[in-house]
């Protein structure tokens, strides 16, 4: 049981960590950036307005993933934004 708090207490923790854009080149060569937008206190919204914080021209979205995953019999929902700036 023990162990089971101890999850759970690592997937909250995770979940509230601010949005850290992972950045890397994109498909057209300019400024492109990867961000987790699920866990407590993280949203697509959130993942959208930290998009346009660091794209002061705007954005492309290059991806919008979401995937429904399972632990410990608790389901949860991993959402990520891929985009690109102009």
């Amino acid at each position: 049981m023990k162990k089971y708090y101890i999850t759970l207490a690592a997937f909250l923790l995770v979940g509230c960590v601010a949005i850290k854009p992972e950045y890397f080149k994109g498909p057209n060569l300019k400024d492109a950036y990867s961000m987790q937008c699920s866990g407590l206190g993280r949203t697509l919204m959130k993942c959208y307005q930290k998009a346009s914080e660091i794209c002061l021209q705007g954005y492309n979205i290059i991806s919008k993933d979401s995937e429904v995953y399972f632990v410990n019999g608790n389901m949860g929902n991993r959402k990520e934004l891929t985009i690109e700036c102009k």
